[in-house]
């Protein structure tokens, strides 16, 4: 009798067994529930920060009459020479110094490219009086002057040897910088996240660090790829500027 009720109030090894592998799935399923939020946290997070840096720019052009110019070092600030960006500097690293913010960890510095055509008097980094101002005058070397450069750049030609966008996977057709060259760019802000394609970097494809390409700001999130992409044509930045200008 008493061998039975032992038998009856302990656990058979097939049932400890089960309960072993129905916890370990609850385990599973909660670890990957976690980290399905972590990294929709973390894409937040870029889209959040991409859009501070592309408010950062627009208020920058609005005040200054041009767009930052890339860093050429990792440290926050424009590469300038004599106060001014020197010429074929159009790719480089965000100057978070120079507009006012906190240099981030290295890892996590966001790219940056910025249409440049002094040819068509559409070179976007530099201060140009475009429309007849003397030294002096309210507006002189200011915002307007820079809607001028824009309206220049938006008759250019699309060119890879320019700041360009790829697809969007989509409409806009496949996210491929070679195969597909979509719109040129009056600038891109590429904010890096994880290193989804596994070569060692945040930037992952399309975007590399000698590149004047970027992914199509409305393309999806990818399994090789959560870069967050800000970017504006010409027309769309200087539509911008236009409507708020003081």
């Amino acid at each position: 009798m008493r061998a039975r009720r032992t038998a009856q109030a302990g656990f058979s090894f097939v049932e400890v067994s089960v309960a072993l592998v129905v916890a370990g799935l609850m385990s599973w399923a909660a670890f990957s529930g976690y980290e399905t939020v972590s990294a929709q946290q973390a894409i937040e997070r870029g889209r959040a920060e991409a859009q501070q840096l592309q408010s950062l720019v627009r208020a920058f052009s609005l005040r200054h009459g041009r767009l930052p110019c890339p860093g050429s070092a990792a440290d926050g600030y424009e590469s300038l020479t004599a106060g001014v960006c020197a010429a074929g500097n159009e790719l480089g690293w965000f100057p978070y110094i120079s507009l006012g913010l906190e240099l981030p960890v290295q890892g996590l510095r966001a790219r940056y490219s910025v249409l440049r055509d002094a040819a068509a008097n559409a070179d976007l980094a530099v201060a140009s009086e475009r429309t007849g101002d003397v030294a002096g005058d309210a507006t002189f070397l200011d915002a307007t002057d820079l809607i001028v450069g824009l309206n220049n750049a938006a008759l250019l030609s699309m060119a890879v040897s320019r700041t360009y966008l790829t697809g969007d996977a989509g409409a806009a057709g496949a996210i491929d910088c070679a195969a597909n060259p979509v719109t040129s760019a009056a600038y891109w802000v590429v904010v890096p996240l994880q290193d989804r394609d596994g070569d060692g970097d945040r930037l992952d494809a399309p975007h590399a660090m000698n590149s004047l390409c970027a992914a199509s700001p409305f393309a999806p999130v990818r399994q090789a790829s959560d870069d967050v992409v800000a970017a504006e044509s010409p027309a769309q930045l200087a539509g911008w500027l236009r409507a708020n200008l003081p």
